[in-house]
C-alpha cells in the first residue's frame, strides 16, 4: 500500500473550507462533512460538475449494466454523491432493482431527487426488506478505508449477498505491482525534493487521502473476507481503464 495525498476535488481546495490539512492523518467525518457543504454551496446539481468525471462515471454505469442480468436487486455501497447510481436508475431502473447506501446522510441529497426513498440507506443501518442482493458493489471507496476496516466492510456484505451473488469492487487509486526502474528512480528524486521543500515550508503535500494498493493487495482483500471464485481485471472503456475485482459468495 502506498499513501496518497489529495489538495483538491471538484475544483474545490481544501483549504477554502477545512481549519486543518494533515499530512499524517486520514481525512475524517468532519472533513467530508465540511467539503460537501461547500460542494452544494457552489453546485447546483450534476450537470454543474467535472465533465470528464461525470462522462467516467456514466461509463463506469454502463458496464455494470451490461454484465447485470435483468430482474437483478443490486446495492452501492459508499456511493457518494451517486452519480453512477442516477445513471443506473435512470437508464436501466426498469431492468434492475438499484439500492444505495453512504456513511453520511447530507451527500445524499442530490440523488434523493433520483430514487425512492426506500431505497436510499445510510451505512450501519442495514437495508430494508427481507431479499438479498444478487450484486453488491463498491467503486472508488477502498482508498479511504485501512485494510483490517476493508476485510470487515467486504466480509459484512457476504450476509446480503445471495448464493452465488456478487461482490464488485472498482478501483480509482490501483497501484501498478511492478513499476519500471526508471519510474522508480523518478519517484524516488520526486519524492525526495518534496520532502525537502516541506521541511522548509515550501511545499505542503496535501491531505492524507488514503491508500493506492496492488493487485495482489487487492486479490488479499477479497480472500481474507472469505470469497471463493475471486476474479480481476479491466474496465476498458473510451475514456478510461479501471482495475476491478470481485468475489462470488458460494455455498460453504
Amino acid at each position: 500500500m502506498k499513501s496518497m495525498y489529495q489538495t483538491e476535488w471538484q475544483g474545490i481546495q481544501f483549504t477554502d473550507f477545512a481549519n486543518k490539512i494533515s499530512t499524517t492523518e486520514l481525512a475524517g467525518a468532519e472533513f467530508y462533512n465540511a467539503f460537501y457543504r461547500e460542494l452544494f454551496r457552489r453546485y447546483g446539481g450534476y450537470d454543474e460538475l467535472d465533465v470528464s468525471w461525470l462522462r467516467n462515471k456514466q461509463e463506469l454505469a454502463e458496464w455494470i449494466a451490461k454484465r447485470t442480468p435483468e430482474g437483478s436487486r443490486i446495492l452501492s455501497v459508499g456511493c457518494g454523491l451517486g452519480y453512477m447510481e442516477r445513471c443506473l436508475h435512470r437508464d436501466h431502473g426498469q431492468n434492475i432493482e438499484l439500492h444505495v447506501q453512504d456513511y453520511a446522510a447530507d451527500v445524499l441529497t442530490w440523488l434523493r431527487h433520483e430514487l425512492p426513498d426506500e431505497r436510499i440507506h445510510l451505512v450501519g443501518e442495514g437495508v430494508g426488506g427481507s431479499d438479498l442482493f444478487d450484486l453488491i458493489y463498491l467503486s472508488a471507496l477502498d482508498y479511504a478505508i485501512p485494510q483490517d476496516e476493508m476485510i470487515s466492510l467486504l466480509s459484512d456484505q457476504k450476509a446480503q449477498l445471495c448464493e452465488g451473488g456478487v461482490c464488485l469492487l472498482i478501483s480509482a487509486s490501483f497501484l501498478e505491482e511492478c513499476p519500471s526502474a526508471i519510474q522508480q528512480i523518478r519517484g524516488w528524486g520526486k519524492d525526495v525534493a518534496k520532502r525537502i521543500l516541506e521541511a522548509f515550508g515550501l511545499y505542503h503535500r496535501g491531505q492524507f487521502w488514503g491508500w493506492q494498493r496492488t493487485q495482489s493487495e487487492y486479490r488479499e482483500l477479497m480472500i481474507k473476507a472469505g470469497y471463493s471464485d475471486v476474479a480481476d481485471g479491466f474496465i476498458e472503456t473510451q475514456n478510461q481503464r479501471s482495475y476491478f475485482i470481485e468475489g462470488r459468495n458460494l455455498a460453504e
